[in-house]
């Protein structure tokens, strides 16, 4: 692979950038009452590095960013693994072929911070390796793991190599409820040690929610609880089926369940410091609009919805770039080619242009700030530009003498697309 390497954008190239992340926040502050208190203002730095080169809100945060799957080895067995985390990925990359990678990725320059995810990163053994490679270029690098391997010394290693933090996942305010989803008893105990590690290194910290049927009733407490330990910004994913979680499809939501779960997600914000943002659940956004009283027309240069191939860069162990964790289409491979081959891409560049999507996404109103779930879309229909299923916007009936008002209100009983 011939990838003239270079070394990654500071964070405030351009100072646009900073503009739209403001804007952000402000949307939601507004929208919801949220206010991000003294824990932000004392981690304003790490916290606007870890949103490097980020261009608007949207699905698994702040666009567009990189995830590397550095390995599919994990100490835990989750139901809900979209990796299917256990052991080793077919092809994984050793030390010099993962650092190949890492250098791919400098090629797009609007990639400035690096996720490092499994499986569960921190079992491979050249991690503290890579992630000098990652810093050394210039990366603002992240850890998303399980948290249970984030003892004093690892989290005191993270800070000594200049990490800017962790995303941990928490699933239960109840350790049994978060054992079961993670596969092994203590999981629990361990997550919430491992960011009381993290927090005691002033690193910031990130927790990952999964909302699913054994979790649902009880969202609103994982959130207090997350944001009580101090965490900075939550994402609450729902549920996908894919990976692990396609042989346990019981833990899916109901359509009204995830309309429901948006109006709990509004109010809880603005009880908590911690910004919650909601994934694989783009019409979140719209409604979040709607609440600040912004036409989307406006907010799209600061809110994009699902943000698959948009922000969204996933490369798996063996080099092969995603354009989303729950998309198992391949773009390209960036331990063999420049990753700005892959981005600016046939795959790529059709998912992220909206007018490519079929109808009623293609007319709505609310397209540049939501785009429907494309991992959804795909895994219905096997088409990537096929309407989201579970959109309450595409499932309403589209009378508007029984419609209810408002963009997102819950469908007629029916079920049935527009």
């Amino acid at each position: 692979m011939g990838v003239r390497m270079s070394r990654v954008l500071p964070w405030y190239v351009p100072p646009t950038l900073f503009v739209r992340q403001v804007l952000s926040a402000a949307t939601v502050r507004s929208a919801t009452g949220w206010s991000p208190g003294s824990r932000w203002v004392k981690s304003l730095s790490s916290l606007l590095r870890s949103a490097n080169g980020a261009k608007a809100m949207g699905c698994f945060g702040y666009a567009p960013h990189p995830v590397y799957e550095v390995t599919a080895a994990c100490n835990l067995r989750c139901a809900h693994c979209h990796a299917s985390a256990g052991r080793p990925y077919p092809g994984e990359l050793d030390t010099e072929g993962a650092k190949r990678v890492i250098e791919s990725l400098t090629t797009v320059k609007d990639f400035r911070t690096l996720v490092f995810t499994g499986g569960e990163p921190l079992v491979r053994k050249d991690i503290w390796e890579l992630t000098r490679h990652a810093v050394d270029l210039g990366f603002g690098v992240v850890f998303a793991t399980n948290g249970v391997l984030v003892s004093e010394s690892v989290a005191a290693e993270m800070r000594r190599l200049g990490v800017l933090g962790a995303a941990v996942s928490l699933d239960s305010s109840r350790p049994l409820v978060h054992d079961k989803l993670r596969g092994v008893p203590g999981a629990w105990r361990g997550a919430v040690r491992g960011i009381k590690n993290l927090l005691k290194e002033g690193l910031y910290v990130q927790v990952n929610i999964t909302a699913n049927r054994l979790n649902v009733d009880e969202i609103e407490d994982v959130v207090r609880l997350a944001d009580s330990l101090g965490s900075h910004v939550i994402f609450l994913y729902t549920f996908v089926s894919v990976g692990r979680g396609s042989s346990n499809d019981w833990l899916s939501l109901t359509p009204e369940e995830f309309v429901k779960l948006s109006r709990r997600i509004l109010k809880v914000q603005g009880e908590v410091q911690s910004l919650i943002i909601p994934v694989a659940m783009p019409w979140y956004f719209p409604l979040l609009l709607q609440e600040a009283r912004l036409k989307p027309e406006v907010a799209s240069r600061w809110v994009s919805g699902c943000i698959a191939a948009r922000g969204m860069f996933y490369v798996k162990p063996n080099g092969d770039a995603w354009p989303c964790a729950f998309i198992p289409v391949s773009g390209g491979n960036v331990a063999r080619q420049p990753a700005i081959e892959v981005w600016e891409g046939d795959l790529f560049k059709a998912i992220r242009n909206r007018e490519n999507l079929e109808e009623p996404c293609r007319s709505c109103r609310f397209r540049e700030v939501c785009g429907g779930c494309r991992s959804r879309a795909y895994l219905a229909t096997g088409r990537l530009t096929a309407p989201d299923p579970l959109c309450p916007l595409v499932r309403r009936r589209l009378s508007t003498s029984t419609a209810p008002s408002g963009p997102l209100q819950p469908a007629a009983k029916s079920g049935e697309p527009n």
